[in-house]
């Protein structure tokens, strides 16, 4: 959406059709036929791939303004993740066909495909970086989740979300065990702290050190 003109956005928004999904519910489903696009309202929703060796692979956080699925649409492309509810989402739905005429009367084309494409190169980059060191990937992730969710606080950045540590585990490739142990030690340090549904990061920069280790 950052790519489009004031106008432009407000005559997409005007394409689409009210939606609302609970936390938790499937929104597209990796290698299913991309009939639609989302455009979120509210909400946050997590993009996943199933690994070769049968893992999920959390590739990114979606929240507030960003569209979904366009990539498939644009390309003429199944599906190629899964995105899902983490919070209850409000959104408005756009069909293929729509938003294809959208695109070529508004002779968006080039910046449209452009966009898509490095969204997937982006997508590519991340399930290759699920082989990094845990707590290297585990704290370059919680500062993306931070920058992508995350709200500023007294003490630091709270990120709300109904995130488990098996979601966690499943972004960066690396087991729940391994993932708590290193949540543990940011605890332990004074980096982070955690609560129901919460984490909040308190030492930012200190984060970005271990994240480029």
């Amino acid at each position: 959406m950052d790519i489009l003109s004031d106008d432009q956005r407000a005559a997409l928004v005007s394409l689409g059709s009210p939606v609302r999904f609970p936390a938790e519910q499937a929104v597209f489903l990796e290698g299913q036929p991309s009939h639609s696009v989302l455009i979120i309202e509210q909400g946050s929703l997590k993009v996943t791939r199933q690994a070769a060796d049968g893992m999920e692979i959390i590739l990114a956080i979606r929240g507030a303004g960003e569209v979904m699925g366009e990539e498939g649409v644009l390309m003429g492309e199944v599906r190629a993740a899964t995105v899902t509810a983490i919070t209850e989402v409000s959104g408005l739905d756009i069909a293929a066909e729509q938003l294809l005429d959208f695109v070529e009367e508004q002779r968006l084309w080039p910046l449209m495909y452009r966009a898509a494409v490095q969204r997937r190169r982006q997508s590519d980059q991340r399930a290759l970086l699920a082989r990094l060191d845990v707590r290297n990937r585990l704290a370059r992730w919680l500062l993306e989740l931070a920058t992508e969710v995350g709200e500023e606080i007294k003490d630091g950045w709270a990120i709300e979300s109904t995130l488990s540590q098996q979601d966690l585990a499943g972004r960066i490739g690396a087991s729940r065990d391994a993932v708590a142990i290193e949540l543990r030690r940011l605890r332990e340090s004074g980096l982070v702290s955690t609560g129901r549904r919460r984490i909040v990061l308190h030492d930012l920069e200190a984060l970005r050190r271990l994240s480029s280790n």
